[in-house]
């Protein structure tokens, strides 16, 4: 009631004293003249806008919908590749060799479709002009062009299955397939054959391989690129979906130097955009009062800064300091010496 919160009051006070009169880290500056048998080096502190994660397993891949895919017209039970999945193939080269009394059928069904596509277009063209003139009924208009729109259909599909057909083959048994496109080729042998409308093979061109990891949900905001080597592929898309606590996510398209086998399983650092962050050799950063911090030189003092180690990158920390470091400089040479005094004078 009306006593307890002078009692709060109170209790706050006390602790704001007891902050303040603590062995604080201000009553730790140092004098730099009082150093002078140290061997002081200062270095400014690098903003940085990115910093590294954890590794992550990705894998290069492509996303649904970016592979060309040649489709069967029908069933075909024995299929002959000429080239292993994931191998790079050139616009126009065999790929495959389809074989079994079908092939024949498949020919006579293309040269059937086109034969009565060719009639069902003179019928619909001839019966154009009588339609728009009344001189025939709407249900006998509406069934000659179905007819036409119908048979139109079937022959593109077969159109664009035979485009990819060797010309000249003799054997009637058999037809060779080129790749649609250029690029990586992919596909699953089944071991019953392929039915209709079933993928014989799959192409995906080269400005659709990159690579998919699995973030943890909380970075999903953050990443950037996935870096692996010397590679740093940015970060394409993010799943609007979370799996459990995990985010799948995509890089844009990898560069030719960039570009290991598809399927291929790789250890990648996630980047990390951060506002606020500094890059500074590791041998500036130490330990005081349970706290993580720097040396900053304030005209002719050092004062302990306190900072949050986010990352490593190569032989420097990227951390996040207590108050905005600007253009100041941090010692990076003698600071366990240095310690050393600010322990002494910190009473621990």
């Amino acid at each position: 009631g009306s006593r307890t919160k002078p009692m709060i009051r109170n209790s706050l006070a006390a602790l704001l004293l007891a902050l303040l009169f603590a062995p604080g880290l201000r009553a730790q500056e140092l004098q730099l003249d009082a150093l002078g048998a140290f061997e002081l080096a200062f270095q400014p502190a690098r903003p940085v806008q990115s910093y590294p994660g954890q590794q992550v397993a990705a894998a290069v891949t492509y996303r649904q919908g970016e592979a060309f895919i040649v489709p069967s017209p029908g069933r075909v039970q024995q299929i002959a590749y000429l080239v292993e999945p994931g191998a790079a193939v050139r616009q126009g080269q065999p790929f495959a060799v389809l074989r079994g009394p079908e092939m024949h059928h498949f020919e006579m069904a293309y040269e059937s479709s086109r034969a009565l596509l060719a009639g069902a277009e003179r019928r619909y063209q001839a019966n154009k002009g009588l339609y728009e003139r009344k001189a025939i009924s709407e249900s006998q208009w509406l069934e000659i062009s179905e007819k036409y729109y119908a048979l139109s259909l079937e022959y593109e599909h077969m159109r664009h299955f035979f485009e990819l057909v060797v010309e000249g083959d003799k054997d009637p048994d058999a037809l060779t397939l080129t790749a649609p496109l250029s690029g990586v080729i992919d596909y699953s042998p089944a071991p019953g054959g392929v039915q209709e409308g079933d993928s014989i093979a799959q192409f995906v061109p080269d400005a659709a391989i990159r690579l998919e990891a699995t973030l943890p949900n909380r970075l999903r905001d953050q990443v950037i690129a996935l870096q692996w080597g010397d590679c740093e592929p940015a970060v394409e898309r993010v799943s609007a979906m979370t799996e459990g606590f995990f985010v799948r996510v995509w890089s844009v398209p990898l560069a030719a130097a960039c570009r290991p086998l598809l399927g291929q399983q790789l250890l990648v650092t996630p980047l990390l955009a951060v506002q606020g962050a500094y890059s500074l050799p590791r041998s500036a950063v130490f330990q005081l009062q349970r706290q993580t911090m720097v040396l900053v030189r304030e005209g002719d003092r050092l004062r302990p800064l306190a900072v949050s180690l986010l990352g490593a990158r190569g032989e420097d920390y990227v951390l996040q300091p207590a108050a905005d470091l600007g253009d100041r400089e941090v010692l990076v040479s003698s600071v366990s010496a240095v310690q050393g005094m600010l322990l002494g004078l910190g009473g621990e």
